[in-house]
């Protein structure tokens, strides 16, 4: 055993390797392997020898046990027929596990171990099946074909595959919040064996429904592992990304915008910037499909792709009929339901429609109001809600301060907005006289169903989407304030807002379903107009320049830098010779903030710091910044 290889811990950027053959006393033929131990303490691939007893040749990306310091220990082949360093000795691979992954796959992840500024192992983990895949299924994949499927939608069936035919590139596609995905899923597996990246394992289940009734044969990722291997389409969610394809044709995100995609923890690698690159590297098409575009996809599809949108007529179709109502001027006296609200529900109830309520606040969240015009403070300069500090407003997204003076009429007195749900369950029941069930994420999921009216945070709007057949049609979805959206401190509060309309515009069935209305006091906001014209280029058109203004993703590449070792790690990035390419921020609330111009930038300077002993979390272009 001798140590081998670039420190993982500070992955370079990745590039192919020589192999070579090594022979033991005797002249018999035994290749050296390099293996990545799966050991939080060692930052090195070492060297072994291929086993006798071994029942097959190992490849790149097997999974496989070693000894290591008196024990046996998984790892992953990185290479394969390495030159051994000489005069050391090498012990054998004790055993071969099975597959984990494969050549192709394993390059991809070390150019997210370099592009995220991760441990290579870390994501190796991510990336192996539960079970051990020791044979490929030996089943014959089969394709979509369309034409068996008469349920789907032709239209965009058609138009799916077009885009698949389009070749390699990056294409986006733009539908309507109630397309029918598994139409544009079944559409570009027609083309062959296709990767579908899924943000819910309730739509992953329809798709994988829609494609088996199509004829393809599917494998549900990560169960499915071995019929991957064999070519068959990949369904599956944000890990299906990393699923080994020999045969991939195509890969396809849908609803791309979709924040689930992300992984929460370092490295927070995002499946869709994952597909873009696998795809470029393989040659195949990439899709990516939303109603509302984010930034990052509509970048990539002008530079590297087209862009293709489902008729006007069909898109606005899909987007719920949308009431904004205007609570600046309302009676105080009517809290946080307007007459408005109450008569629409107090309708829907007696038509036999669910009503549901979503109040996105748990705790003592605070929004300040002009207390003469009912106008709510916000930054001047990015759009955000400010909060009062002494005798001035702050802005806690980009550090404004200004006078505690109203924008709109000039006054001096700022009143505060709260409420919570527990609360506001309790207002809503003695107004509609009858039971409301309040839904958070720590609500038992069966309590939502059933219930004529339901209060909640989006928990409850996530839930209402997987309604089951037979349940009350949801005549009438209110966001009690949308203000807390709107005007979040979060850089991508404006995207986030859009999306719940998206989500809301689903739960009651666009256009000819039930009615979303929206309390608000800031009715002119580009999100309101967004929505209620279908258009979400509206919104995009003013959030890039916002974003190259404030110099945050996907304008500019920021790492978000906490934990105990993170002062260290800092201090390390200030004494290299290339700290002047990027800029530190901070300490805030335990945390600073490294921005560059571009993510490869921002990778190329990171991933040369040494990690520090100590905890470190380092968040790369993170959908939510923690500062």
């Amino acid at each position: 055993m001798s140590l081998f290889g670039d420190d993982v811990g500070r992955v370079s950027r990745p590039s192919s390797s020589a192999g070579a053959s090594s022979r033991r006393a005797g002249g018999t033929a035994r290749r050296v392997v390099e293996v990545l131990p799966d050991v939080a303490a060692l930052n090195r691939a070492l060297h072994y020898v291929e086993s006798d007893n071994l029942p097959r040749e190992l490849c790149v990306g097997d999974v496989v046990r070693v000894p290591l310091n008196g024990r046996r220990v998984r790892g992953w082949v990185t290479a394969v027929g390495v030159e051994a360093e000489p005069g050391r000795p090498l012990e054998s691979v004790a055993k071969l596990t099975g597959h984990g992954t494969d050549r192709e796959v394993m390059d991809l992840c070390r150019w997210a171990a370099w592009r995220w500024v991760g441990r290579l192992p870390t994501i190796l983990s991510a990336v192996t099946p539960d079970r051990a895949v020791r044979t490929p299924s030996q089943r014959v994949p089969r394709h979509a074909d369309t034409e068996r499927s008469p349920g789907l939608d032709a239209a965009l069936v058609r138009e799916s595959a077009v885009l698949a035919d389009r070749g390699p590139g990056t294409h986006l596609l733009t539908v309507s919040p109630t397309s029918d995905l598994a139409s544009v899923a079944c559409g570009v597996a027609s083309v062959g064996q296709t990767i579908v990246v899924v943000p819910n394992p309730s739509t992953a289940r329809h798709i994988e429904s829609a494609l088996r009734g199509a004829g393809a044969t599917v494998a549900r990722w990560p169960g499915g592992a071995a019929e991957t291997m064999s070519g068959h389409t990949v369904v599956g969610g944000r890990g299906a990304v990393w699923a080994p394809a020999p045969h991939l044709a195509a890969i396809v995100v849908l609803d791309e915008h979709d924040e689930a995609l992300q992984n929460e923890s370092s490295p927070t690698w995002h499946a869709r910037e994952l597909a873009i690159e696998r795809a470029r590297r393989c040659g195949v098409p990439c899709i990516l499909v939303s109603p509302m575009p984010s930034l990052e996809a509509r970048r990539a599809a002008e530079t590297r792709g087209s862009r293709s949108v489902v008729s006007t007529a069909r898109r606005r179709a899909g987007w719920a009929r949308l009431v904004v109502v205007d609570r600046r001027e309302d009676d105080p006296r009517t809290g946080m339901f307007s007459p408005r609200f109450v008569a629409d529900a107090r309708r829907a109830r007696e038509s036999g429609e669910t009503v549901l309520c979503i109040l996105n606040r748990v705790g003592r969240a605070r929004l300040l109001a002009c207390a003469r015009c009912g106008t709510v403070a916000e930054c001047e300069a990015c759009g955000a809600s400010v909060r009062s500090d002494g005798d001035v407003l702050e802005c806690p997204r980009c550090g404004t301060v200004r006078p505690k003076v109203c924008l709109e009429c000039g006054g001096f007195s700022m009143k505060v907005l709260r409420m919570g749900v527990t609360k506001a369950r309790d207002d809503l029941q003695t107004l509609l006289r009858e039971p409301v069930v309040e839904v958070t994420s720590a609500t038992d999921p069966g309590a939502q169903r059933g219930a004529g009216v339901v209060i909640g945070t989006v928990a409850a709007l996530h839930r209402a989407l997987e309604r089951s057949a037979g349940d009350p049609e949801v005549g009438l979805l209110c966001f009690l304030d949308f203000d807390q959206e709107l005007l979040a401190t979060r850089y991508r509060a404006s995207e986030e807002a859009l999306a719940l309309v998206v989500a809301a515009s689903r739960v009651v069935g666009g256009r000819s379903g039930g009615r979303v209305l929206l309390q608000t006091r800031r009715p002119a906001h580009p999100v309101t107009e967004a929505a209620q014209r279908a258009d979400p280029d509206l919104l995009a058109a003013l959030e890039w320049p916002r974003r190259e203004m404030l110099g945050l993703p996907p304008a500019a590449s920021v790492a978000a830098v906490g934990g105990e070792a993170a002062a260290a790690w800092i201090a390390g990035l200030r004494d290299s010779t290339r700290v002047d390419e990027v800029e530190v921020l901070g300490p805030k609330d335990g945390w600073w903030l490294v921005r560059a111009e571009d993510p490869s930038t921002l990778a190329e300077v990171a991933g040369a710091v040494e990690r520090p002993r100590g905890r470190l979390r380092l968040r790369v272009d993170p959908m939510n910044l923690p500062v």
